[in-house]
């Protein structure tokens, strides 16, 4: 991916311990990028997920979704109730979608929780 690719788009982040190889992010950037939306999948470890998580809210993704490995960790974080499958900035604040349990991530979750926002009613 060069910068260039994401100039002027809107970015959502898949954060897990093994993105780059999922194929279904270039799955659903292909339905996306019409809309100025760009995926990209963020390699996380455990050691580096509070430094992630601390500083979501000050960074230039607009959206994380966070894989079944983190969902828990995620929503303690914030003091959520059950999981945090998405986070997503509205207003300058973080907000959230939540479920009770781990939920798996696959091309048709990613595109519902696109659908979540409001931004992809074409999709």
């Amino acid at each position: 991916m060069n910068p260039s690719d994401i100039h002027g788009k809107r970015l959502i982040a898949v954060a897990g311990k093994d993105t780059f190889g999922k194929q279904f992010i270039n799955v659903v950037n292909k339905e996306i990028a019409p809309l100025g939306l760009m995926m990209i999948g963020i390699n996380i470890n455990e050691e580096d997920f509070g430094f992630f998580i601390h500083n979501l809210a000050d960074s230039k993704v607009e959206v994380t979704i966070f894989m079944p490995e983190y969902q828990k960790e995620a929503a303690r974080f914030f003091g959520l109730d059950g999981v945090l499958l998405m986070s997503y900035k509205e207003n300058g604040e973080l907000r959230f979608v939540t479920a009770s349990e781990v939920t798996p991530i696959d091309d048709r979750k990613l595109l519902d929780l696109t659908k979540e926002l409001g931004v992809s009613d074409e999709i």
